[in-house]
């Protein structure tokens, strides 16, 4: 099902800045222990616009963004980079959200080769990694330093900035951002997205004031949500990870309005004691999402959130897909659901051998058609031709719509698992295993639990000498990869099983391991 909405008249960031010079003096963003007012926010993203234009930058070119993740400063660069015509790229981490990685300095300057970025902001815990940064690129970039948020020197090359324009005319950029996920290889892969997509989303949102949580980072969902809420009139919460009992206090004590955060952590809110007592009664809308939810556990957060819960489902590379709204939550047939498509976009679900449309009810391939898609991946032809095809996203998730035009997911193609907010394939983890000197072999596959949060298994032949301890397997992978491509549990294994066709049978390793309650030091198999 589709429909044509008209784009929303306007820049986003100059309805930002005429919001926050209309009231001055107003509280507009919270970070850490310090308040900052609509003016000082104001003359911030103008001050590094200034800097951004003294370097030379303008329509065309990339801004790369390093600075602490959820500072102040994010925002700024942004809407500074926005203002110019300049795309943005946050070289910060990966795939933000419930879990950020800290990337090497090798992959932060692969990302500013990929982008073309020739002009940085950087922040003053950030000072010594530009360097590094810097010294792995053929060309040096322009470098815009900032200090402490938000009241700080600017530098421009080293030098502080000379003079602040206040009259800068908007100028509209190709691509908002090129956002970087962790991919399913734990290689971050560069997405180009549209300007007008993130323009429309804030400036459509910005209907009353809000004031919104950010408790994943601002470079990607949240920070649309963020700018929606800024634009609005409203303010901004910046906290630079999740606490729940803190989430609480925070929704309490600043009369937060509007937050986003992950399905496992919905979970965790629910079933936390202090959810009963808090005084949530400024709450409008709690947005969640990332991964299918447990419609018992959904159940379970209506009661503690009554008529605020809403679930996104969309793709970094489709962008919003399907919401199941807090009316929709009323009805638990449809929790079963990821709600309707956006009204702004069309998806078909196809069969992935013919490419055909499948009716009501039959399985297949999530395509989506939108306004919101992406332009490519950067330096990869290829898989942007995979993947976006005659303007089709496909989205690589197996899905079908019922009679009411209800979407249903039902996992993922490729067995690509996703763990928390990152996309892993598990043979890349199997590569990364056999990599460790105690290895023989090892089969890694996706395991969903009761609440239908993924997390990653494995099974593992080890060396008859000096086998390692499961520990030092996480580590190394950890090492290697991230955290989240860790394996949760081990068992290991004599020998696998192996097919006539001389490959791990995987399907009988998973049911063999599913069989051991616990991971296992002793040895499984012939």
């Amino acid at each position: 099902m589709s429909a044509t909405r008209p784009p929303t008249a306007g820049h986003y960031v100059a309805r930002i800045l005429g919001a926050l010079a209309a009231d001055s003096y107003r509280p507009v963003v919270r970070w850490r222990d310090e308040t900052f007012t609509a003016d000082e926010l104001r003359y911030a993203v103008l001050r590094v616009a200034s800097a951004l234009h003294e370097a030379g930058a303008g329509p065309g070119d990339t801004v790369a963004i390093l600075t602490a993740v959820n500072s102040p400063w994010m925002l700024v660069a942004r809407y500074a980079a926005h203002l110019l015509g300049a795309t943005v790229v946050h070289i910060s981490g990966a795939n933000h959200g419930t879990v950020t990685h800290e990337l090497p300095v090798a992959a932060r300057a692969r990302m500013i080769r990929e982008t073309g970025a020739s002009f940085v902001v950087f922040d003053d815990a950030n000072a010594e990694r530009i360097r590094k940064i810097a010294d792995l690129l053929t060309e040096a970039p322009h470098l815009c330093g900032v200090g402490r948020p938000i009241r700080d020197t600017v530098t421009v090359d080293g030098r502080p900035l000379g003079h602040v324009r206040l009259d800068f005319e908007p100028r509209v950029p190709e691509c908002s951002t090129v956002i970087y996920t962790s991919g399913s290889t734990g290689r971050p892969k560069g997405v180009f997205k549209p300007f007008a997509a993130w323009n429309d989303l804030v400036l459509s949102g910005a209907d009353e004031p809000k004031h919104f949580l950010v408790v994943s980072a601002a470079s990607h969902t949240g920070g649309v949500l963020a700018d929606m809420a800024i634009a609005s009139g409203g303010s901004v919460l910046l906290r630079e990870r999740f606490e729940p009992e803190s989430f609480l206090r925070d929704i309490e004590k600043w009369r937060i309005t509007d937050t986003f955060i992950g399905v496992p952590l919905l979970y965790e809110l629910a079933c936390h004691p202090g959810v009963r007592s808090a005084d949530l009664s400024s709450l409008r809308s709690l947005l969640y999402g990332g991964c299918p939810a447990s419609p018992e556990r959904v159940e379970q957060a209506l009661a503690v959130f009554p008529g605020v819960l809403h679930y996104a489902y969309g793709t970094t590379e489709a962008g919003p897909i399907a919401m199941l709204t807090a009316d929709g939550h009323r009805e638990p047939a449809l929790r079963t659901t990821v709600g309707r498509p956006r009204p702004d976009i069309t998806v078909v679900i196809r069969d992935p051998a013919t490419g055909r449309a499948v009716p009501a009810g039959e399985i297949g391939e999530v395509t989506v058609r939108s306004p919101y898609a992406m332009r490519g991946y950067a330096a990869d032809p290829e898989l942007t031709d995979a993947v976006l095809r005659d303007s089709w996203v496909h989205t690589g998730d197996y899905g079908s719509f019922d009679a009411g035009g209800y979407l249903r997911l039902f996992g993922r193609m490729h067995d690509v698992v996703k763990v928390h907010d990152t996309k892993v394939a598990p043979t890349e983890v199997e590569k990364v295993l056999v990599g460790h000197p105690g290895v023989v072999d090892a089969c890694v596959y996706g395991h969903r639990r009761a609440d239908l949060v993924e997390e990653l298994h494995a099974g593992v032949v080890l060396a008859a000498d000096g086998p390692p301890g499961f520990a030092a397997l996480r580590e190394h992978v950890a090492r290697h990869m991230t955290p989240t491509h860790a394996p949760v549990k081990f068992v290991r294994w004599r020998r696998f099983p192996v097919s006539t066709a001389g490959k791990v049978d995987r399907v009988a390793v998973r049911r063999a391991n599913a069989l051991v309650a616990v991971e296992d030091e002793g040895l499984v198999g012939a």
